[in-house]
């Protein structure tokens, strides 16, 4: 279908009436999203005479299946107690030493938040470390400080870690193999200059241990006290392990989480006691309906000819790298201040036009779009749902050091820093793959 300025105009009108449901407390934004998706969708069939089917090939199935089965997989390892156990091993091979105890605990989090729900890992490990810093008498501020600035880091090391990356990844086809050879260095980079960072401006300046409470709680904790059912945890440990490496070696994401899940859920059945219709009510289905109708909305702009909008644009007058650092800015402010999901969903049709009709480089774009995504939202702490999480969990805890202020600030600093770190690593991709 040629452009229909008219229509485009009314279901863009509809999708800021589902961000703005998104972002507004209280509201059942679910509900809206469903209403304003059929009413979209309605709209369009009679201007265009697109059929049902034709909307329903508007969702990316496989990255739906990929979200939900991730997510039975992160409630699997929450009945396991896997998260709490490393929290508490992660101090006693640390021996008590502050700056060793931060260095692995921000790193562990980042790795997990590679693989499983940032939210869920803050939601368990953040409880835990303020438990350890109250038995050491040191406030816990810094600590989940760097955890959820470090955790954003995590979310650019595999293309399953969070919803907006799985649905980048299956569109355009990115498997983990993609993320090791085009990601790591630079995210492993990025990690240790943050922890680096914190660690000399902030942490250093916070009172020492004393050695005799060091002491105390090092005897007084033990990891395996959390471990409820030994041979459950060592199978979902080893579960989880292997599912990773299966990403790494099979490309259909979506079989390899489905197949992983399912095996986890058989073999827990007995531990847990819960069969796989008591996990699905667990599972947070409000935001698979909501990347559901986000999906047909998108779909509905481009029948009306969102694409069509941008090919006037002479964008092959502009350099590679001036293009990169355009999106790479402009996707991270917009993804700090509205939702990742729809930013995500938004720009995919915009930089698949400059990859197949203007013969950009795919690397740097897709640099540029993932490092927008996940690492815009430490602008402010609402763009990033760990940050919010890591917030109310130190406001409900009591801790006096982490306030909405603190974090603000000390987000949005590290949020600058490596944006500026991605727009210099940038050159150097367009160097060798531009």
């Amino acid at each position: 279908m040629a452009l229909n300025l008219p229509l485009l105009v009314c279901i863009f009108a509809i999708f800021v009436i589902i961000l703005i449901s998104y972002a507004k407390k209280g509201a059942d934004f679910v509900a809206i999203s469903l209403f304003c998706c059929f009413l979209t969708a309605t709209i369009t069939a009679f201007f265009s005479g697109t059929t049902f089917p034709e909307f329903v090939a508007t969702i990316e199935f496989e990255a739906i299946v990929v979200i939900l089965c991730m997510s039975i997989i992160t409630k699997v390892a929450q009945e396991s107690n896997i998260l709490e156990y490393l929290a508490v091993k992660l101090f006693k091979i640390s021996k008590g030493n502050p700056r060793a105890f931060f260095y692995l605990i921000c790193t562990i989090t980042t790795l997990l938040a590679a693989i499983i729900s940032d939210v869920v890992v803050v939601l368990i490990l953040a409880p835990v470390v303020i438990r350890i810093c109250r038995f050491l008498k040191i406030r816990a501020g810094t600590y989940l400080l760097g955890m959820t600035i470090c955790i954003n880091i995590g979310s650019i090391i595999t293309p399953f870690s969070s919803g907006e990356n799985i649905i980048i990844a299956t569109f355009f086809g990115l498997d983990t193999l993609y993320f090791i050879q085009y990601y790591w260095i630079f995210s492993f980079l990025l990690l240790f200059i943050t922890i680096f960072l914190i660690d000399k401006l902030l942490l250093s300046k916070e009172p020492k241990i004393e050695e005799k409470q060091k002491k105390y709680v090092l005897e007084l904790i033990d990891a395996s006290v959390m471990i409820k059912n030994k041979k459950m945890f060592y199978f979902n440990s080893i579960a989880i392990i292997l599912t990773i490496a299966s990403f790494a070696i099979i490309p259909w994401l979506y079989l390899t989480a489905a197949f992983s899940s399912l095996i986890m859920v058989m073999v827990n059945k007995s531990y847990t006691k819960k069969s796989m219709s008591e996990l699905l009510k667990d599972v947070e289905w409000e935001i698979i309906f909501f990347f559901i109708s986000l999906y047909i909305v998108i779909g509905c702009m481009l029948i009306a000819g969102f694409q069509d909008l941008f090919k006037g644009i002479p964008f092959q007058d502009l350099d590679p790298l001036v293009l990169s650092i355009i999106m790479l800015i402009a996707i991270s402010l917009i993804s700090g201040f509205v939702a990742n999901t729809p930013t995500a969903l938004i720009f995919i049709p915009i930089i698949n036009l400059l990859i197949q009709d203007y013969g950009f480089a795919p690397i740097p774009l897709m640099f540029a779009f993932l490092i927008g995504i996940n690492l815009g939202g430490n602008l402010i702490p609402q763009g990033a749902a760990c940050d919010v999480m890591t917030l109310k969990i130190a406001q409900n805890n009591g801790v006096e050091n982490l306030d909405f202020k603190r974090l603000l600030k000390t987000g949005a600093s590290f949020a600058i820093l490596h944006i500026l770190l991605s727009i210099l690593w940038l050159p150097i991709l367009i160097l060798f793959y531009g």
